[in-house]
Parts: structure tokens; sequence; C-alpha cells
């Protein structure tokens, strides 16, 4: 491919990975994923139409985008999720196509979304135990979580469970996590809290991934696997089939290898999670913009994609005992 047909940032960075919000509705509202005011919504008619979604997976796959991630909010509360699975999966670009969700509505869905095309899933559990899952989501219903889980591995889709660490209750989780992921053959993702929520943001909660590492390193041999541009180191676990992974943004940025971007429900494209950069091409695709402007759009977006996070040389401290550990909620937007 030419370079004419890739995106690279202003560092050097090759773009090759697309994050679609499909709603910025959620059905869980988790403690510090969601600020205590709430956040205002889009109104629906602003979102993306299927067949807009549709063409800028097209037009940026032939800039070099080959892996496309839907998330939200929460992708299964968009009625016509399964249609749009359908439709970007006959683009040709599309190497792989995967989903991030709460889990809650997948029990339904994991048939219709498999023989759609879906080729992965990453779900958010927060916690193990159903009554602290309910005091960190606010939804009491966490067997539909787990039969949503059980749903997506009978239909045969590779799964990772995103797991947000706070200080807090106990280590006992994190084992029991790392045990989960060698009995089940599947990968599970520790997670640090991040300043992504605005006034429910408490830095006072986040726990260095490095920490949660050490203490799966005393009971598991750990493997370390290839990273590449992937947000996770991730190990495999020796005497078991499955892996655990660990992303660090605070404690142990990845900026220098990052290759994604994100376009909200609403066509507003966000080079940077942590940054309010963002260049809207929604009008454009709603008013049929030749595909020349939709790709000048593009380029600049990806043109001004920051070298790195504005917290990377923000170190913290957490003034909490290592042995004050709890799991907390759905970062999807980088867990992805």
């Amino acid at each position: 491919m030419s370079e004419k047909q890739t995106l690279v940032d202003a560092f050097g960075r090759r773009v090759t990975n697309l994050r679609i919000s499909l709603t910025d509705r959620c059905n869980f509202r988790c403690v510090y994923c969601m600020p205590p005011e709430g956040v205002p919504l889009l109104a629906k008619s602003r979102y993306l139409s299927v067949d807009e979604i549709t063409r800028f997976v097209s037009v940026i796959g032939r800039l070099g985008v080959t892996r496309v991630r839907l998330t939200g909010g929460e992708p299964l509360l968009r009625k016509e999720v399964v249609e749009i699975v359908d439709s970007l999966r006959r683009v040709d670009s599309v190497y792989e196509l995967s989903m991030t969700t709460n889990g809650s509505m997948l029990a339904s869905l994991a048939t219709p979304l498999k023989k759609a095309g879906l080729d992965r899933l990453n779900i958010s559990l927060d916690s193990l135990e159903p009554e602290r899952f309910r005091r960190v989501t606010l939804y009491s219903q966490f067997g539909r979580v787990r039969s949503g889980i059980d749903a997506a591995l009978a239909e045969g889709f590779p799964v990772k469970l995103n797991v947000v660490v706070l200080h807090g209750i106990s280590t006992n989780e994190i084992i029991d996590f790392a045990r989960m992921a060698s009995d089940h053959n599947i990968e599970v993702r520790f997670l640090e809290f991040m300043p992504l929520c605005g006034t429910g943001w408490r830095p006072d909660l986040v726990y260095p991934i490095g920490r949660v590492r050490e203490i799966i390193e005393q009971r598991f041999d750990l493997q370390e696997l290839p990273r590449d541009d992937k947000p996770a180191q991730t190990f495999s676990i020796a005497g078991g089939g499955g892996k655990v992974g660990f992303i660090a943004p605070l404690s142990e940025p990845f900026c220098e290898n990052c290759s994604r971007i994100r376009i909200s429900a609403d066509g507003r494209i966000r080079p940077c999670l942590f940054s309010d950069y963002e260049v809207s091409i929604g009008d454009l695709l709603r008013t049929h913009a030749s595909e020349e402007r939709l790709v000048a759009a593009i380029r600049y977006a990806v043109a001004n994609k920051p070298r790195g996070s504005q917290f990377a040389d923000e170190p913290f401290t957490s003034g909490r005992r290592d042995s004050e550990v709890s799991m907390g909620p759905n970062i999807r937007s980088i867990g992805g």
C-alpha cells in the first residue's frame, strides 16, 4: 500500500484501528464511569445511520484502516446493531470486526451477531460477586451478564473480559479473575481507572496495574506475549489455556505505539481519547459529500493526533495499602 493510501500521523504512527460509538446511551450507571450529575445525551436523530457508518468505514478502509470495533455507551442498545454488523462485514477492507459490550443483552443477541459476521467480543465485567457488581454498576441483574458471557462462549466467540481495578476492598477477586481466565481459556484484562468521567474522576481510586501484575505473578506462572500496537501487555498462563492482560495508560503509557482513532455516534472523529480535540465529519456524511472531502477531513484529524496523553507526565500517588483493592467499571474505549 502506498503512503498516499495510508494514515500516518505527525509522529510516524500508522493508524489501522477504528473505534465506532454506536450510541452514547448505557443501561449501566457505573459509579465512576458516569459522573454523579449524568451526561447530556445526543438526540437519536443525530446518530450516524447504517449507510453513513458503512460509507465512513469503506472510505477509511481505503486508507489502510482494517480493524473496526463497535463501542458505546452500550452498543447493544442500538436497535440496528445486527444490521450494522452485517453491513460492515460486507466491506472488503474490514479484516476484523469486534465489539465491546457490558454483556447484559448478549444472551439473546450472541447468535444473530455471530451470524451477521462479528468476529470477537470484549465484555466488561466489574466483579464476580453479585452484590459488589451491583454497587459498582447500579445494575442489579448480574445473572444476565453471566448468561451473556456463557452465550458468547457457546457461539464460539473469542472473548476478553475487561476489569477495571480500584482501591477499596480486597485482592481476592484479582486471583479469582486470573483463575477464571485459566480455567475457561479466555483472556482477562485488568485496566487502570482513568480520568474519563468528568466530575466522577477520583485519583485516590487509581491502583497501578504493575501491582496487580505482581499479585498474579505470586500465584501463576506468566509467559509474556508480543505486544505490537496493542493497548494490553498480555501473558499466557502456564498450565492453562487462558491469558491475562494489563492496560496501564497512567502508570505505563503506551501512546508511542497507538494506532487508533475514534468516531462518536454523531460523527465526530477523536484521534485521542484523552484529548478534547475532534473533527466533525457527520454533516459531510449526511450531505453525501465527495470522498475527497471525507478523506481530507480524516487526514486532518489524524495529522492532529497528539504525541501522548495529557496525563502521561503527571504521576499519581495512591496513599492506600496494597491489600485494599476492588474491581471497578467499564472503561470500554481503552479496553477495546
